[in-house]
């Protein structure tokens, strides 16, 4: 089992939305300029990556859960997480029934206030694991990213206190009701991101659709790997 990660900058006037059912787009319309750029790029991302794993040809019909997370509404469908940062839009999908959970930021797009602020709601295990790293300010991002991932997955709404308490020095992490699930994480120059999905996967495929409609495969990542990357953190709710 599988999940996939794809991303795409941001289009604007140029997206060609054929295949997006016209109920959406006519929705998209009503959307100011910004929002509905931000849409019609991230749901067409998602139609041609479910073109391109399961040969569905148009964007199976759409609903949104009562916090707001869109997913399919034939729930034989793949569960699938969008999400922003800056000019690049993501989205992950889950195989076989698994669920999927996304988080992204901006590398260093942080302000001092927001990030004191972020500091503030960790716990004291969290807070010891981000100054023994090489780049504080950097983990600090990096769990945030993996908080929410978790917290999109669970598509509950944020309660960090009782929901979810992560754990990274012991690479383990608890999400009340869910104890089986698992997230990676990785820094790259410009992107930091963080996918959850079940324990159950053991490769994370990422692409990118490029500006000519071209898809590229960026990285397949073993999961279950020993030594993932130098700036991956994975950790997972599984018992071993």
């Amino acid at each position: 089992m599988a999940a996939h990660f794809a991303r795409r900058t941001l289009v604007h006037n140029t997206l060609q939305a054929l295949r997006l059912p016209h109920k959406l787009i006519d929705f998209a319309a009503t959307l100011p300029e910004k929002r509905r750029s931000r849409f019609l790029t991230a749901r067409s991302l998602l139609a041609e990556l479910m073109l391109r794993i399961y040969g569905i040809a148009e964007l199976p019909e759409l609903t949104i859960s009562s916090y707001g997370r869109p997913h399919f509404v034939d729930r034989h469908l793949p569960d699938f997480s969008i999400a922003y940062a800056g000019t690049v839009v993501g989205v992950l999908l889950a195989e076989e029934g698994g669920r999927a959970g996304l988080g992204m930021e901006i590398v260093r797009a942080h302000s001092r206030q927001v990030m004191d602020r972020y500091l503030r709601d960790l716990s004291s295990g969290e807070k010891a694991w981000i100054n023994a790293q090489l780049d504080p300010s950097e983990a600090a991002i990096q769990l945030w990213a993996m908080r929410k991932s978790l917290l999109k997955l669970t598509g509950r709404a944020p309660d960090p206190g009782d929901l979810l308490h992560l754990h990274p020095a012991s690479g383990r992490f608890r999400a009340n009701g869910f104890p089986d699930i698992q997230a990676v994480s990785n820094v790259e120059p410009l992107l930091l991101w963080s996918c959850a999905f079940s324990s159950g996967s053991e490769r994370l495929h990422l692409w990118e659709y490029d500006e000519d409609e071209n898809w590229v495969q960026l990285q397949n990542i073993l999961v279950n790997k020993v030594n993932i990357g130098q700036h991956v953190l994975r950790l997972t709710s599984r018992s071993f």
